[in-house]
């Protein structure tokens, strides 16, 4: 997985994402075609998809348009029922130390959009969040 810094578009392993694509245009594509698809409301839509082993992604549009990705890494805790949000916490550092890796040191603000990572202890899950400016 590769976040470009250019555009926001995203490689994976199994393809590309690219924010420019409308939800009917990525949904046609390779990567695209085994994704779950849920209308939220009227206007949201989220789109579940599996791009590479260890990488789970869901898309968030609003109508027809990108407004979020949101990516979470395979941990090996994963593998297990022993979930704790301890796990969820270390799932944080293996983003941080990601991004890091792959974006250098945040933040992460582009011209595009920007890139987070986060944990929500409301859900109790940790995420890379991509949000692109419309």
């Amino acid at each position: 997985m590769k976040i470009e810094t250019l555009d926001g578009s995203i490689q994976f392993e199994s393809g590309s994402l690219n924010r420019s694509l409308d939800r009917q245009e990525f949904l046609a594509t390779e990567i695209g075609k085994g994704a779950a698809v849920r209308n939220v409301n009227k206007d949201w839509w989220h789109v579940t998809f599996h791009p590479e082993q260890t990488v789970t992604v869901k898309l968030i549009y609003k109508d027809s348009r990108l407004y979020q990705a949101y990516l979470l890494l395979e941990i090996p805790s994963d593998k297990t029922d022993n979930w704790t949000a301890e796990q969820e916490l270390h799932r944080k550092l293996v983003h941080d130390r990601w991004l890091q890796n792959e974006l250098g040191i945040p933040p992460y603000q582009y011209a595009w959009g920007d890139v987070v990572s986060e944990f929500d202890q409301k859900a109790c899950v940790s995420e890379i969040i991509v949000t692109y400016a419309s």
